[in-house]
């Protein structure tokens, strides 16, 4: 069996404007970090401002309280590992500064590029309904800390 680490696509992949990937990003050891909704919510901001400044689309975001989904573009500026890596410094910069001086982040995380027969408004709906599925809430609509900043989540 190969090393995890092989599992990656090649490095300039990450890179291809244009591409969508969804990603998982755990906390460790599964600590329910995103519990914290202001802390939560700190983070998204940091999501938008980033995707803003680096040209990346976030198609949907959900943050449960133990895991991050991720449905991103990759924009001209940043490769997806570099997004999602200034990302999670951010939030992590956030945390300490609550007085939690933690890593809290899986080192790595899982990824997949989207195919072009996959739609992306199934695929962002599918990770909308996280917290639907484990019995957070009824509606993703009423989740606080999921939504996308390409699509109206309207009805």
């Amino acid at each position: 069996m190969s090393p995890r680490s092989d599992l990656r696509l090649p490095l300039d992949v990450y890179a291809e404007s244009g591409l969508v990937f969804s990603v998982t990003i755990g906390t460790k050891p599964r600590a329910p970090v995103f519990a914290d909704l202001v802390f939560s919510r700190e983070c998204v901001e940091a999501l938008r401002a980033l995707a803003d400044s680096r040209g990346n689309q976030v198609f949907a975001y959900c943050l449960m309280p133990d895991h991050v989904h991720l449905l991103i573009g990759v924009g001209a500026q940043a490769s997806l590992i570099a997004f999602v890596q200034a990302w999670k410094s951010q939030c992590y910069r956030a945390r300490r500064a609550r007085g939690h001086p933690q890593t809290f982040w899986q080192r790595r995380f899982w990824d997949h590029v989207l195919r072009t027969n996959e739609d992306i408004r199934t695929v962002a709906l599918y990770i909308l309904c996280n917290p639907v599925r484990k019995g957070l809430v009824d509606d993703f609509r009423a989740y606080p800390l999921c939504g996308s900043f390409v699509f109206e989540l309207g009805d």
